[in-house]
């Protein structure tokens, strides 16, 4: 019921949130309105946070922590998780920048489209119950890019998970050129 719900609210707020794409030279090669460019990647980004947050649900109900990890999208569309074996050894910051730096590399293979990156913050609101959020930090090739900000906690043996709240967040792992240096991040 928690993750019907949460999908709904990120389905809500993905559709607000995507601003007016660019259309760069691949996308006109892909023959994409700028209409189908943003469906296209409104789904792949629904299918890495809907894997995503399973997973990361799944573990944290379990009493698992979580290191960061993963979900992509290739260029076939196909959706698969990533865990790296070795970052579930490590401290969260460093287990984080190795995810990423990796990430990077599978883009530079050109081996993957979309990304969704998870990993567990400090819940930067210091006055909510919840200590901690999951952050989901979604990047795609065509440039659209969002955090998904969910706080939780653990009530009475079982994880209860807040209000989910979408931001726009800045490219952390495809290289896509910045637009006006004066533009507004969104709210």
């Amino acid at each position: 019921m928690i993750q019907t719900f949460l999908k709904t609210v990120f389905a809500i707020f993905l559709i607000s949130s995507l601003v007016p794409l660019a259309v760069h030279a691949q996308d006109k090669q892909n023959g994409m309105s700028e209409k189908e460019l943003k469906e296209y990647v409104q789904g792949q980004f629904e299918q890495m946070y809907k894997r995503a947050m399973e997973s990361a649900s799944s573990r944290l109900e379990k009493g698992e922590p979580i290191k960061a990890f993963s979900v992509v999208t290739d260029r076939q569309g196909n959706v698969r998780l990533v865990r790296l074996e070795e970052a579930e050894k490590m401290k969260p910051d460093v287990a984080l920048e190795i995810m990423r730096r990796s990430l990077r590399a599978m883009v530079e293979n050109g081996k993957i489209g979309a990304t969704c990156l998870v990993y567990v913050a400090a819940n930067p609101n210091k006055e909510a119950e919840a200590k901690q959020v999951l952050v989901a930090e979604m990047e795609h090739v065509f440039g659209p890019t969002l955090a998904e900000i969910t706080p939780f906690a653990r009530e009475d043996g079982k994880m209860v998970f807040g209000k989910a709240v979408t931001v726009k967040s800045r490219h952390s792992i495809f290289k896509v050129p910045e637009k006006d240096k004066n533009e507004e991040p969104a709210e």
